[in-house]
């Protein structure tokens, strides 16, 4: 069967758009139906223009989506559908709100499984099976929406195909190769997705399969795409053992928590391979907010490990959350100085975003606290929800300036000399990186949709009614 798979782009410029990442959902299963003879070929715009004469002779066509790719998603499906061609939508968001996916599609991939939902799914489609036995789908039933039993959960990673990144049109684009060598996390943040999706206990593919993939695809530059990258440390030190004597030591990147520079004989390990940054989990430098997202880690323990990943020449990227209950204007403001004085080499201020399949959503939906549910503003650079102790619309600004204030014009020649001599870094490559953020927010009152979504959060703080207490749901 001729099958085209599509991962729409984002709506808009965004923090990181001139970093080429993917997700591994669709090369894995674009691997899985190729093993199985079918002619596949994957789009992903931020690499490649869609060739829409191949997709609109295309037998099935699969797409997966983020919550602010869906309305792109469904776009896409709907045009797809006019021309009578089979749509199955996939990924978290679609997962949570599959009666509303199956507005726009004849079949949603609900949970984990993806590849073998879609091996089923081409099987009913050719008669060989019925769809209620294919595990994991919705769809519909003499205009009933019917949600089969989710799949079985991977008990044993090992046994997945590697990801195919040669079916992406355009994959010679990737700077890093993304590998994934574990699933889920057993932490409960209540704003994050991933334990919803993919439950709170870890899974992991052996060191030896991780290795033999790595071989395979010889990359020049990796990033594990794991939620916690060394979750469980004696395997991790395992795996870079092995690609240590196996002769694979090259620059590579993950995310990691705090507590990763508890472990000395991992953090030479960690070097020993060719650890160039780690992504940092950090949220806040609020005490409160961090035991309100029940964190389980302390200011303290985010000034140490920045002091000794710097220690052990391994780039810190911090990424935090802004907008919790505890969180004030001054709070967006002591995030930046706080990130400055601990020189954090780079940062991601992400602004709170309520995903649906999260306790957050549902709590913020049931107070009413919700602004809009335009899917294409769930991506952490819009506000979306009415704060506690300011204004939407004051969050809005707050993080824009701050993003401003840290990638300074000033800041990237001395930051990118600094890593050039002390990391053996690409001055010119990291220059880049901060004039493009810098470059981002400056750019983005510029978007006629940003200053639409602006003067719709200033309209909600202006309509407060008389005496009404600060973090009130608007009129």
């Amino acid at each position: 069967m001729k099958i085209r798979l599509i991962e729409p782009d984002a709506p808009s410029m965004h923090m990181w758009s001139h970093s080429y990442f993917v997700r591994l959902g669709l090369p894995m299963i674009g691997a899985t139906l190729k093993q199985h003879g079918h002619d596949v070929r994957i789009y992903n715009p931020q690499l490649a223009p869609i060739d829409w004469d191949d997709v609109f002779t295309a037998e099935l066509v699969g797409l997966s989506s983020t919550t602010s790719t869906t309305p792109a998603t469904y776009d896409i499906a709907d045009g797809l559908r006019r021309r009578r061609i089979p749509v199955v939508l996939g990924g978290s968001h679609v997962t949570f709100v599959a009666d509303e996916a199956l507005e726009h599609a004849d079949f949603v991939a609900r949970g984990e499984g993806g590849e073998t939902i879609m091996l089923e799914l081409v099987e009913a489609l050719r008669g060989e099976r019925e769809l209620e036995s294919v595990t994991g789908l919705s769809f519909r039933r003499d205009g009933r929406a019917v949600h089969n039993e989710l799949h079985e959960r991977c008990a044993d990673l090992d046994t997945l195909p590697f990801p195919d990144l040669t079916l992406i049109v355009g994959h010679e684009r990737l700077v890093h190769t993304p590998i994934m060598t574990s699933w889920g996390c057993p932490f409960a943040c209540n704003f994050c997705s991933v334990t919803a999706m993919f439950g709170r206990k870890y899974r992991f593919r052996s060191a030896e399969n991780v290795v033999a993939e790595i071989k395979e695809k010889k990359p020049k530059k990796i990033f594990f795409y794991d939620d916690n990258f060394a979750a469980d440390k004696k395997r991790l030190k395992k795996l870079l053992r092995l690609m240590i004597d196996e002769g694979l030591v090259l620059p590579w990147g993950a995310q990691v928590r705090t507590d990763v520079v508890r472990d000395k004989e991992l953090l030479e390990l960690m070097q020993s391979s060719g650890a160039d940054f780690v992504a940092l989990g950090l949220e806040s430098v609020n005490q409160d907010t961090l035991d309100a997202f029940e964190k389980s880690q302390t200011v303290g323990d985010i000034e140490n490990s920045i002091r000794v990943l710097h220690d052990y020449g391994i780039r810190s990227h911090g990424m935090f959350v802004l907008g919790a209950d505890s969180d004030t204007p001054s709070s967006v403001r002591d995030t930046v100085t706080f990130a400055l004085k601990n020189h954090i080499d780079t940062v991601m201020l992400n602004i709170l975003t309520p995903l649906p399949g999260t306790q957050q959503f549902s709590d913020l939906d049931a107070q009413g606290r919700i602004i809009t549910k335009d899917w294409r503003l769930y991506d952490a650079q819009h506000v979306v929800f009415e704060p506690k102790q300011m204004s939407a619309a004051e969050l809005q600004r707050e993080v824009l300036r701050a993003q401003r204030r840290f990638f300074h014009t000033e800041r990237p020649v001395a930051k990118a000399a600094s890593w050039a001599v002390t990391r053996k870094q690409s001055s010119y490559d990291r220059m880049l990186e901060y004039g493009w953020c810098w470059w981002y927010a400056r750019m983005w009152w510029r978007e006629p949709r940003n200053r639409r979504h602006m003067r719709m959060l200033e309209q909600r703080r202006r309509s407060r009614a008389p005496g009404a207490p600060e973090g009130a749901p608007r009129a």
